[in-house]
């Protein structure tokens, strides 16, 4: 894995073989993480960071709960762990369910058997869980973690002012639909944090999947998920089912592989809209 440099204080790697963008933020006497992937990536992005700066690492921001974000963290484990409220509270709920003892190994073992190609980056999975939240806003040393749901109730974005730089997590996806499936994901709030993002003096943007951008990429996607609320919210009052709406010919904001996966976001936001 090779780290980018994308300003004085910033690298990352968004090449997408492996799982979400991550990065780093080198301050003055440390330098902070930004997210995990999993565990095999995880251990290459950590390998990887020297050649970009030697300042010691001190913490780990976890953007969302998801997987390819969250499953590296015991790469990072000796770091302190920052993450929203709502992050830390799904992390220990699936300790009790899906990430219970014998349920991972299930878990792994279905990954092992449906993806082997994939695996070494599944092989040895620890859950470590964050070690510090926060409610609206974390910050340290001039770099602001903002809680910006729309993607998870647990979205957080990455400021750094002084750069003029963002880390937007999953809110952005470049050149690829986004993933809008989570039970937890609002079409409303993702709108909101669009229109927050725009009001913040930001002029690079490292989004969760896809290479770099600028404000332009937020503007375009805003105004395409304001026209789908627009057409779904018709299709809903005049009495359309959720296959019907799921179903409609929208304006394609970047063209699918994954059609089960457009289906399935569409599929939850007529169910936010709905109720």
């Amino acid at each position: 894995m090779k780290l980018h440099k994308v300003s004085d204080k910033v690298y990352a790697n968004w090449d997408g073989e492996t799982g979400g963008n991550v990065g780093i933020i080198k301050l003055d006497d440390k330098a902070l993480v930004v997210d995990a992937q999993y565990p095999g990536s995880a251990k290459k992005f950590r390998e990887a960071i020297p050649a970009a700066t030697e300042k010691p690492l001190s913490h780990l921001l976890l953007t969302h709960i998801h997987g390819d974000h969250v499953f590296g963290n015991m790469v990072f484990k000796e770091l302190e762990i920052v993450a929203h409220e709502r992050l830390y509270e799904k992390m220990e709920k699936n300790l009790e369910n899906e990430w219970a003892p014998g349920n991972l190994e299930k878990m792994l073992e279905t990954y092992k058997k449906d993806a082997p190609e994939r695996w070494w980056l599944f092989e040895g999975l620890e859950i470590v869980l964050p070690t510090i939240t926060f409610k609206d806003k974390w910050e340290l040393d001039g770099v602001e973690f903002i809680h910006m749901p729309g993607h998870t109730d647990c979205s957080s974005v990455v400021y750094i002012p002084d750069d003029l730089l963002l880390f937007a997590g999953d809110l952005l996806f470049v050149n690829r639909f986004p993933w809008a499936g989570d039970p937890t994901a609002d079409p409303d709030q993702w709108i909101k944090s669009f229109q927050r993002i725009l009001d913040l003096d930001v002029e690079k943007i490292i989004s969760g999947h896809g290479p770099p951008c600028d404000k332009g990429e937020v503007e375009k996607q805003l105004m395409w998920m304001k026209e789908i609320k627009w057409i779904m919210n018709g299709l809903i009052e005049e009495g359309a089912s959720e296959e019907e709406a799921v179903s409609y010919p929208y304006r394609e904001l970047y063209p699918t592989d994954r059609p089960e996966w457009q289906k399935r976001s569409y599929s939850r936001w007529y169910n936010v809209w709905k109720d």
